[in-house]
């Protein structure tokens, strides 16, 4: 009986981490390039090993892409992310809502420069800021009619190795075998949008609750049921 116990707590628990990732997808649902993780159950070999029971991984689906307008709005249409360069290597998004610096460097939001084939994208001419900027769909970046760079498109083998190191960012784990794409679709002017749906998202985690009450009444259950065992034999002993 404390053998059901320990698998009951040991469910709830997952079902608490579950609510987490479902938490987190909502609180994402207006996170430009978001992509939602999704949490699993496994069938146990050993049934004591909680840690082989659940796995949690995201889902890479394309979500909407918004038009903006802004120039410096970049989105993928298809397959690949966006390199950038962090303090410790490359890391990789689909969010594509750049800005320019004070020196003419493309970088995205949170400060990360934006890589091209040539390096670092910097936008200056010769005459310094330019007054148009043009991004075609291969990722050639024009600044006033002249060739600065190519954004570099990056595409994986294995997406499932790739880790989260923000709500949109991504770094490549062990076995994630990178690739340039060579004939991205790149859409100037428009933004990909969070794949999370609100509605589904919200069915899951009614679910869960559901479940982890369901759970609670069962440990409940099992407990008295345990108390009142060990009372009768303290009783006939």
């Amino acid at each position: 009986m404390q053998f059901e116990l320990t698998k009951l707590k040991q469910a709830m628990m997952g079902q608490v981490d579950r609510n987490n990732v479902v938490a987190n997808n909502l609180s994402n649902i207006t996170t430009t390039g978001f992509k939602k993780d999704e949490y699993f159950f496994h069938t146990l070999e050993d049934e004591l090993d909680i840690s082989k029971s659940m796995s949690q991984a995201t889902d890479y689906a394309q979500g909407d892409l918004r038009t903006t307008g802004n120039p410096l709005d970049v989105a993928i249409s298809g397959n690949g992310f966006f390199t950038v360069e962090r303090g410790d290597g490359e890391a990789y998004t689909r969010n594509g809502s750049f800005r320019i610096d004070d020196d003419g460097v493309l970088r995205t939001r949170e400060g990360l420069p934006v890589l091209g084939e040539g390096g670092w994208v910097n936008l200056f001419t010769d005459f310094g800021t330019p007054s148009q900027i043009t991004i075609t769909e291969k990722g050639e970046v024009f600044a006033d009619g002249e060739l600065m760079d190519r954004l570099v498109i990056t595409d994986f083998e294995n997406a499932g190795a790739l880790r989260k190191v923000g709500a949109s960012l991504f770094e490549a784990g062990d076995g994630a075998l990178a690739y340039e794409v060579e004939e991205p679709n790149v859409k100037q002017g428009y933004l990909e949008d969070s794949n999370v749906n609100p509605a589904q998202e919200m069915i899951e985690l009614i679910e869960v609750q559901r479940q982890f009450e369901s759970m609670q009444r069962m440990v409940r259950t099992l407990d008295d049921v345990y108390k009142s065992a060990v009372n009768k034999v303290g009783i006939y002993r």
